[in-house]
């Protein structure tokens, strides 16, 4: 499960709409929360701290959780970049 998922899972299991959810969390807009909920943005630390509160998680599993997608990202990022050196390396 990605982060992304782990946080709307999280949210939903605290019974919070995302509007509710983003005045607990001290923002005006729901667009903020539903970017970071779907993965076109990655959650700053302050944001996840102030989830665990929010939400009641853990900051071990949390911390856990965005390690592992850090993990995943760079793994998707390394792979990305050693392809691209490759076809450029091959196409001349």
């Amino acid at each position: 499960m990605s982060l992304s998922e782990f946080i709307k899972q999280k949210r939903l299991g605290v019974f919070l709409t995302q509007q509710e959810a983003v005045k607990l969390l001290g923002y005006k807009n729901s667009q903020f929360l539903s970017s970071l909920e779907v993965g076109k943005r990655k959650p700053p630390i302050e944001v996840l701290k102030r989830m665990c509160e929010v939400y009641r998680i853990s900051q071990d599993e949390m911390r856990s959780r965005y390690v592992q997608q850090a993990k995943v990202d760079a793994e998707v990022m390394a792979i990305k970049r050693w392809d691209e050196h490759f076809a450029t390396k091959e196409s001349t």
